[in-house]
């Protein structure tokens, strides 16, 4: 068991776990074996799907940045970089190819982007340029289904090139799913059968591939293809892969997931490991083995609770290390894969808080590594610092003919296409979910054929007041489920004008009735100024939130530099909203503060601050604040751990300054006669000797303080990350 409780001078978290004379060990999964071309039925239940078809046309500024991606960079790319395509005819000819490892993954990642986004405009030149480039794609397949830029006697056995046949055999599949191309099926097919036939009953093994955190990334793509087609040699192929896992250096995300290691601790905690990850929900839906959910969803709650950014980001320098807050690269095609696991997680779990990640990352990470002018993204997006274009940072991948191609140029308008796959969702109960709220229509169709368009009107996230229009092809009985923020305490919803009741922040809420044409619902979101205390390199730092934007110093907006920036004062952060600067690239959203030492500040959103090269922060001093927050690592929830002697760990730095933390364990949850009290220790963790029994359980609790006073009848919320 687990909860937590804060206060303004004071954190506190704890945990459950019993006392055996042995350690908690790992499970092993049920095996479910299928007949070879099987029709498959989905075992594994998911909460959500994605509605097929759907139509969406956005407005304001989500709306100005998929216009800008689709004229800037979706229609001029592949022209511009002609060796996107070309490099696979030229696979076999000389001088040999000088490529990256990962050059095959350039198109895949391309495609993916390009046909989420044709779900989001209405442009028939663009379909036909799509259907013509992909035409030309499946053109350069080998005779035996290769679909790589490498040489013949190297086919899929180096380099990054399963890792690259993942990318291209996913945006392959995506374009048959939403257009019925055939084609695009039988390309990806053939890719599978050569994946097949030098891996599959032979004395190879796919990890000698090398590079297994990028190449069994695969695994995730067979399981799409095997529900396709029930080939059982997919199926197969995924067992294979699923058993190299284990073998060391390769990550075993299986068992150490199932084992609820967290992600940062297991043996490939780099950014590609969370598609081979995504492998685990592929074989959760065809197997119905809970194992396989449960340890995908416990690598989910770890890289969220120790890897994610104030922007809502995953990765320091391309991987998880444990904390939020150190400096390190913050990479693009990490947030990518740390979006389309969130958005994995959403469809098992039907969590509105996984779709407040969602949210978060997309208004924050997203927008703030695309550029505004849709031209180019990041390699890199700071939390404190200088956006650089991908181009600029990793040039080094680009070649002749692929000038403006790197890993980052091609994957980072998958953020942005992503919204289409969580914006609205379906169930299999035929029911409607909105997760994302900002002006937009849609035609949409439910799991069980009821047709519709939703059209929401509002100026969110500048304000939280969002009308929403269900106009069903005929009068229908279905539930519209709503997402309630967890930052909104005190939501309201109007139906056709009439007040409903039973709303909970951080959960979605069900309005079910027969809907008829034009049926109004109103949601209030109160946007409250929200805010993150900075703990270990961000120790004396703030972070502020209003909705789901987060707020950032930009030089632009400015008078005085970053070097100047004053200190804002905890107990005051009263602001006002006032009118930005003039300028071709205008922020979502502009408040002003006032800092401890009375000079005016001027905060944007994140994701327009540093538009035009200038310096911003997202991370600002701060006084008179709480301790920061902080969570507990070992042991966890439910582990057998011997009766001593016994460390106990929480996050936070070596040693901390101002605050002091102290450990109770007690017999009963509710923590009133503690068994054990530690003295007051400024690290983050305690080694208890003895007082333990075995074949009992225990609960602990850690309590910060520090220095300040609490401040009472606070309007401001302190939410941990």
């Amino acid at each position: 068991m687990k909860t937590q409780t804060n206060s303004a001078n004071s954190k506190s978290e704890r945990h459950g776990f019993s006392v055996r004379s042995g350690w908690l060990g790992l499970l092993t999964g049920l095996t479910t074996i299928l007949p070879s071309h099987a029709k498959v039925t989905e075992t594994g239940a998911v909460a959500f799907q994605t509605p097929t078809p759907v139509r969406y046309s956005f407005e304001g500024p989500v709306g100005d940045r998929i216009a800008a991606n689709l004229d800037n960079w979706l229609l001029r790319a592949p022209v511009a970089n002609p060796g996107m395509v070309e490099m696979f005819r030229l696979r076999d000819r000389k001088p040999i190819p000088d490529l990256v490892p990962w050059a095959g993954e350039f198109i895949g990642k391309y495609l993916i982007s390009a046909v989420q986004a044709r779900r989001m405009v209405d442009d028939p030149a663009f379909d036909e340029f799509l259907r013509d480039l992909i035409a030309e794609f499946i053109s350069t397949q080998a005779e035996d289904g290769y679909l790589g830029p490498f040489r013949k006697e190297e086919r899929l056995l180096g380099h990054w090139d399963l890792w690259g046949h993942y990318h291209c055999m996913l945006g392959l599949m995506m374009w048959y799913e939403d257009t019925g191309d055939e084609a695009a099926l039988k390309c990806a097919v053939r890719a599978a059968d050569l994946i097949c036939n030098i891996y599959l009953d032979t004395e190879r093994r796919p990890i000698q591939a090398g590079s297994d955190e990028m190449n069994l990334s695969v695994i995730h793509v067979l399981g799409r293809l095997y529900r396709h087609t029930g080939d059982h040699r997919y199926l197969r192929m995924m067992r294979i892969i699923e058993e190299d896992w284990k073998t060391p250096p390769a990550g075993d995300y299986f068992r150490q997931g199932l084992a609820n290691v967290p992600f940062y601790k297991t043996p490939k905690p780099r950014w590609e490991s969370l598609h081979a990850i995504q492998g685990l929900v592929e074989l959760y839906r065809i197997t119905g083995n809970e194992d396989y959910k449960t340890a995908f969803v416990n690598l989910w709650h770890s890289i969220a609770l120790n890897d994610v950014h104030n922007t809502g980001a995953f990765s320091t320098g391309e991987g998880a290390l444990g904390s939020p807050y150190r400096s390190g690269s913050i990479e693009t095609c990490c947030q990518v894969a740390w979006t389309y696991m969130t958005l994995d997680m959403l469809y098992l779990t039907g969590d509105s808080r996984v779709a407040d990640e969602l949210e978060r990352g997309f208004w924050n990470a997203v927008l703030g590594y695309q550029h505004p002018s849709g031209r180019w993204c990041t390699y890199d997006t700071p939390m404190n610092g200088k956006r650089a274009a991908s181009a600029h940072s990793i040039v080094f991948q680009a070649r002749p003919g692929t000038p403006e191609l790197n890993c980052c140029s091609v994957n980072g308008p998958r953020g942005l296409g992503m919204l289409s796959e969580w914006a609205l969702l379906t169930n299999a109960a035929g029911d409607l979910t909105i997760s994302y709220y900002g002006p937009m229509r849609a035609d949409v169709t439910l799991s069980r054929g009821q047709k519709l368009r939703v059209i929401q009107e509002t100026d969110y996230p500048r304000d939280g007041r969002i009308s929403i229009t269900i106009s069903p092809e005929k009068p229908a009985e279905f539930a519209v489920l709503l997402r309630i923020p967890a930052w909104s305490k005190a939501a309201t919803v109007r139906l056709n004008g009439k007040a409903v009741d039973g709303l909970n922040a951080g959960a979605y809420f069900e309005v079910k009735r027969k809907w008829e044409s034009r049926d109004k619902i109103q949601l209030d979101l109160d946007m409250p100024l929200h805010t993150w205390i900075g703990d270990e390199e961000m120790a004396g730092k703030i972070s502020l939130y209003r909705g789901p934007l987060l707020l950032a110093y930009d030089q632009k907006c400015n008078a005085f530099d970053c070097n100047e920036v004053g200190t804002l004062d905890y107990q005051d952060l009263s602001f006002q909203t006032t009118k930005p600067p003039a300028g071709r690239f205008p922020p979502i959203i502009f408040l002003r503060f006032k800092s401890a030492e009375g000079r005016q500040m001027n905060l944007c959103d994140f994701a327009s601050a540093g538009a035009y090269g200038t310096e911003y922060l997202s991370w600002m001093p701060v006084v008179n604040a709480p301790p920061p927050p902080f969570r507990l690592r070992e042991p966890r929830t439910g582990q057998r751990i011997p009766a001593g002697p016994n460390k106990f760990e929480w996050t936070g730095p070596r040693r901390a300054e101002g605050r002091s933390y102290t450990l109770s364990i007690a017999a009963d949850e509710t923590m009133k006669d503690p068994i054990i009290t530690s003295s007051d220790t400024d690290r983050p963790g305690y080694v208890v000797r003895k007082g333990l029994e075995t074949e009992s359980t225990y609960y602990w609790q850690v309590i910060a303080r520090n220095n300040q006073v609490a401040c009472r009848g606070r309007r401001y919320s302190h939410q941990a990350p």
